[in-house]
C-alpha cells in the first residue's frame, strides 16, 4: 500500500514535497496541474515545487502485475507495430542486399519503440504509446547508442581475455544480469555514457532492490519464449510465414519485457528521480479553483498552527467569492478555533447573518451552537430579526433550549419588532414541543390573538390554541 496524505490519512498521496517531507492528496492540493502557474503546483507551507507521486503511489508490488505486461503488449499500440515488423519482414524477402538497410532501420525502430515503452511506464503512462509515438527522429541516435553499448561491451571482453577464460566468463555473467539495469538507464536518461557505467548500473540495483533480479529472471525468461514457442509451429506453417511471425512473436515478446521494466521504475519512481506525466485530475473552472485552493491551503495552514496565514488566505478569497458558503462556514470555524473573541464578537453576527440570506438557516443553527459550546455562552445577537430567525432553524433541529435563550424575552426587548407575532408562535411551539409547557403555550397564543387580531399567522394560532385546549378538557367517563 502507497503512502497517505499527512493530513487525510485515508486518502493515498499523490504529491510530495521534498522541502517539508509531506505527502499530499488531492483534496489538499486540488485541481489539475494546468491550473497552476507554469503547470506547477507549489507546497503551501515551503512554497517548493511538488512531486507528482501518484501513479508510484498507486502501483502494485512487480511481482503482481504479470498479467498486465502480457495484456500492454496486446493493446493497439503495441499490436500494430508487431504487425508493422511482420510486414517489414515480409518486404525484406524481396529486396536483395537492399534488406539490410531495411533490417538495420527495423531493429532501429523496434529499439526506440522498446524504449519508449520503458520510459513511459515509468512516468506513470499505463496506456502504451501508438507507433507514430516512436517516430520522432530518434531512432537513428538512439540506435548508435545502442551498438556504442555493444563495442564498449565487446572490448571489454576482449580486455579482459587476456585475463583467462574463468576472468571471461565472470565479466559474461556481469553483463547478463545487467542488461536490463543497462536498457532502463538508457531509456531514463537517454545517456550511453550512463548506460555503460557500472557504477551507475549497480547503484540502479540498489535502487529497486531484491525485486530487480525477479525482474531479471522473468526478462531471461520471456525473452527465450520465442525460442521454444516458435519450433512447434514452424512445421504447420508455409515457408513465407515464417519470417513474418518470427518478427511478430519476438516484437511481442520485446514489448513484454520492456513493459517489465518500465512498471519496475513506476514502483521506485521517486527514488529513481523519474518524473511522473500523470495527471487524473480534472481541470477545474477559475471561480471553482480558487475556492478549493483557498479552502485548501487554509485547512493546512491551520494544523501547522499558522492561524495568521489561514486567515489571510480565507480573507482574499473571500473578497471575490463573499457569498461561497463553505468559504464563509471556513472562516468562522476558524475564528473559533483560534479562539479570536475580538472577531467573533464584532463578525460572528454579521457572519450568521450572511448565512440566513445565503438561505443557510441550518448552517448559521450549527455556527451558532458551535459558538455557544466555544466560549462556554451564546454569543450576543443584536438583530432581532436574526435572533428569530437562529431560533426556527434551532427548533427546526430541535435544539429547545438555546432557541428558547434567543426569544423568551424578545416582545420585552423590542416590542417594535414586526414579526412579534410571528415569534411569539415560535415560542409557544418551543414551550409545547421542548419544555411540554402547554400552560405557557396557550398564554402566548392568547396574547397573540389579543395583541395581534389581524395576524397573518392568526389562523395557525387558533388552530394550534384550539388542540392545545382539547387536550387540557376532561375526557368524558
Amino acid at each position: 500500500m502507497g503512502n497517505a496524505c499527512h493530513y487525510h490519512s485515508s486518502a493515498d498521496a499523490i504529491w510530495q514535497c521534498a522541502g517539508c517531507s509531506r505527502e499530499y492528496c488531492g483534496d489538499c492540493v486540488p485541481g489539475s496541474v494546468d491550473n497552476y502557474y507554469k503547470s506547477t503546483p507549489k507546497c503551501v507551507l515551503c512554497n517548493q515545487r511538488l512531486d507528482n507521486v501518484g501513479a508510484s503511489n498507486k502501483a502494485r508490488p512487480f511481482w503482481q502485475m504479470a498479467p498486465f505486461y502480457f495484456r500492454y503488449a496486446l493493446s493497439a499500440g503495441p499490436l500494430t507495430f508487431s504487425a508493422i515488423c511482420a510486414v517489414a519482414a515480409i518486404a525484406m524477402t524481396g529486396l536483395g542486399w537492399l534488406s539490410i538497410f531495411v533490417l538495420v532501420a527495423m531493429l532501429a525502430v523496434v529499439i526506440r519503440y522498446n524504449l519508449l515503452v520503458i520510459e513511459t511506464l515509468a512516468s506513470g503512462q499505463l496506456q502504451a504509446p501508438s507507433f507514430g509515438d516512436a517516430q520522432d527522429g530518434r531512432s537513428a541516435a538512439i540506435f548508435a547508442k545502442v551498438i556504442g553499448m555493444i563495442l564498449v561491451a565487446g572490448g571489454g571482453g576482449m580486455l579482459l581475455a587476456g585475463l583467462g577464460e574463468g576472468a571471461l566468463q565472470v565479466y559474461s555473467i556481469a553483463l547478463s544480469l545487467l542488461a536490463p539495469a543497462a536498457m532502463i538507464v538508457l531509456a531514463l536518461e537517454q545517456s550511453m555514457r550512463a548506460a555503460v557505467n557500472p557504477l551507475k548500473l549497480l547503484q540502479f540495483t540498489l535502487i529497486i532492490g531484491w525485486p530487480y533480479w525477479l525482474l531479471w529472471l522473468s526478462t531471461t525468461a520471456v525473452s527465450a519464449a520465442p525460442t521454444y514457442l516458435l519450433p512447434f509451429v514452424a512445421e504447420k506453417l508455409p515457408p513465407w510465414m515464417l519470417l513474418p511471425l518470427i518478427a511478430f512473436v519476438t516484437s511481442y515478446f520485446s514489448i513484454v519485457t520492456s513493459a517489465m521494466m518500465g512498471y519496475i521504475c513506476l514502483t521506485r519512481q521517486q527514488k529513481l528521480g523519474v518524473a511522473s506525466q500523470v495527471d487524473d485530475a480534472e481541470f477545474l473552472e477559475e471561480r471553482e479553483f480558487e475556492r478549493l485552493k483557498a479552502l485548501a491551503d487554509a485547512s493546512i495552514l491551520l494544523r501547522e498552527g499558522r492561524g495568521e496565514e489561514a486567515r489571510k488566505t480565507l480573507v482574499s478569497a473571500l473578497r471575490q467569492q463573499p457569498d461561497d458558503i463553505p468559504l464563509n462556514e471556513r472562516y468562522f470555524r476558524l475564528l473559533l478555533a483560534m479562539n479570536d473573541q475580538k472577531a467573533l464578537r464584532e463578525l460572528g453576527p454579521h457572519l450568521l447573518e450572511r448565512f440566513v440570506h445565503l438561505n443557510q438557516p441550518h448552517k448559521a443553527a450549527e455556527l451558532f451552537l458551535a459558538t455557544t459550546s466555544a466560549q462556554g455562552k451564546p454569543p450576543v445577537i443584536d438583530k432581532s430579526l436574526l435572533r428569530h430567525q437562529i431560533a426556527e432553524a434551532l427548533y427546526r433541529q430541535r435544539q429547545f433550549k438555546p432557541a428558547l435563550a434567543l426569544i423568551n424575552n424578545l416582545h420585552k426587548e423590542d416590542p417594535d419588532y414586526t414579526r412579534l407575532d410571528s415569534a411569539l408562535l415560535l415560542l409557544a411551539k418551543i414551550y409545547m414541543d421542548g419544555f411540554n409547557r402547554t400552560d405557557n403555550s396557550l398564554k402566548l397564543l392568547a396574547y397573540v390573538q389579543k395583541k395581534f387580531p389581524k395576524s397573518a399567522v392568526m389562523s395557525e394560532v387558533r388552530q394550534l390554541a384550539a388542540i392545545l385546549a382539547a387536550e387540557q378538557s376532561p375526557q368524558p367517563a
